[in-house]
């Protein structure tokens, strides 16, 4: 498997479908008014308790995955590396995107998601 610009869109696609799927399975068991998964147009939102948000987005072009969490002034883009079958960080800082997101979730509602 290819890393960013150089996989193909419609593998882009699909390993973007599978990671969504997987992060929204952890939130089945959540309580809504705790977090909130939200999937639309390609993006996924994360509402909390505290009316703060995570989006996770699409970026076709670049073949990234990008997550904001303004209220904290975060701002991730992740590169897919099929070797380790991860998303992480394109600034080389070892951020990957599910741990990442497990930490966001936990520091923020207090729910440890299993992913």
């Amino acid at each position: 498997m290819m890393r960013g610009m150089h996989m193909e869109e419609k593998e882009y696609r699909q390993v973007v479908d599978q990671t969504f799927k997987t992060i929204e399975r952890a939130f089945d068991g959540v309580d809504p008014d705790v977090a909130e998964f939200e999937f639309s147009q390609g993006a996924v939102t994360i509402l909390f308790s505290d009316k703060s948000r995570c989006i996770l987005s699409t970026q076709p072009s670049v073949r990234q995955i990008w997550l904001a969490a303004a209220s904290r002034g975060i701002a991730h883009h992740f590169d897919y590396n099929g070797k380790t079958s991860q998303w992480v960080d394109d600034k080389g800082k070892g951020v990957e995107l599910t741990s990442y997101l497990r930490s966001l979730v936990r520091e923020s509602v207090g729910v440890e998601l299993n992913l």
